[in-house]
């Protein structure tokens, strides 16, 4: 019987922290693709179940070309091309999964659903940690409401990593992502209604549970925004992201000067990633995914609070990103669901099992303050 096959599109930090994890935990060939074949080699330990193989996501004829006899494809390029790796995946009889879309390229894609439902494929978007864990945390509390009226995500991270040099523009991302982030209106659904708001704007402080404690929060795009207003008939949705304060001192300002204008972002970031990386001597972090709902249950109001905890010593907290797309890639090539179409992660992935993987892997799931997985 031929093994499940599993393609990794991209060999970035987050595709290599996916590849990780695969080859620590599934039982199947393993294929990496992208452009430079001997710098992607060199990336990754000999195995037996770990191959490569050329693609360009920008040529959807060689894309298409590479996924042949790959059962699912983990999408980890720049979200530009989310829709290009889709059609190629129609070609080849693939299911896809990515990490988002930043809210605009996610809402386009569901345009692929018929399509995708009548090749008999699934697509899942938006399967990282935010989105992605975000999104199973809102709907699993959801389910104890009678009516859902408040959505609340926040993101916070504790860093008490020791750096030999740190980049003015450190995150745990891509920085054409963090750019994008910075720079266009954020998506606020209020009173049933979507609003955007400056990017950057509504921060505050906040305090998270130990160990990350008081951090300022502010609004960005976000892909759960897409979905999650309608998926669990919410009144409120709203993302939060806590960045250092020197990262966003420094993104205000290349904002003040202009050069996160549309027309000048290209070139900005083209200069932004001559910058040389944050050297760690020392991995040690601690990340709160928290998410609050509040509604009515049982004519009475209510709340409740989810978090997913991930503390990472010697490792990078990407982890929280890689793991759930590989969980839930090996999820469908192991059939353990029957469905077909375009979905978000809170309409298709089976909650507790996907918490008790990520309690595999180190992150704890809380309920309230509770360890509950």
């Amino acid at each position: 019987m031929k093994k499940p096959c599993i393609g990794v599109l991209g060999a970035g930090a987050i595709g290599q922290l996916i590849v990780t994890d695969l080859l620590q935990t599934f039982d199947g060939s393993i294929v990496v693709m992208g452009r430079h074949l001997s710098t992607m080699k060199k990336k990754f330990p000999a195995s037996k179940n770990l191959h490569f193989r050329r693609a360009d996501v920008q040529k959807t004829e060689t894309l298409a070309k590479a996924l042949r006899g790959i059962d699912l494809v983990i999408h980890a390029v720049h979200h530009e091309y989310n829709e290009a790796v889709m059609r190629a995946c129609l070609k080849t009889k693939t299911h896809y999964l990515d990490l988002g879309g930043l809210y605009h390229y996610t809402l386009k894609q569901f345009a692929f659903h018929a399509r995708f439902r009548r090749a008999n494929l699934v697509a899942v978007l938006g399967m990282g940690a935010a989105p992605g864990i975000t999104n199973i945390l809102a709907s699993y509390g959801a389910c104890e409401f009678d009516r859902v009226d408040h959505v609340e995500i926040r993101i916070g991270v504790f860093d008490q990593s020791v750096y030999r040099k740190i980049s003015p523009l450190a995150v745990s991302y891509s920085l054409q992502t963090l750019l994008e982030e910075c720079s266009w209106p954020s998506a606020v659904w209020k009173n049933n209604t979507m609003t955007f708001v400056d990017p950057m704007s509504g921060r505050e402080s906040y305090k998270f549970p130990a160990p990350v404690g008081w951090q300022k929060p502010q609004y960005t795009i976000h892909s759960e925004l897409a979905t999650l207003p309608k998926t669990l008939h919410a009144k409120n949705v709203f993302f939060k992201i806590a960045f250092p304060d020197i990262l966003v001192e420094n993104i205000q300002i290349l904002r003040s000067v202009g050069l996160l204008d549309e027309k000048n972002l290209k070139t900005t970031m083209a200069i932004l990633k001559k910058l040389p990386p944050s050297i760690p001597e020392t991995f040690e972090q601690y990340e709160i995914i928290q998410v609050i709902v509040r509604g009515m249950r049982h004519r009475k109001k209510s709340s409740v609070r989810l978090e997913v905890h991930v503390p990472t010593l010697g490792e990078m907290i990407e982890k929280d990103t890689a793991a759930p797309a590989s969980i839930v890639a090996q999820m469908v090539v192991r059939g353990e669901w029957i469905t077909s179409g375009v979905f978000p992660p809170e309409l298709i992935v089976p909650i507790e099992l996907f918490f008790q993987e990520l309690a595999h892997r180190g992150m704890s799931v809380r309920k309230n303050g509770r360890k509950i997985f």
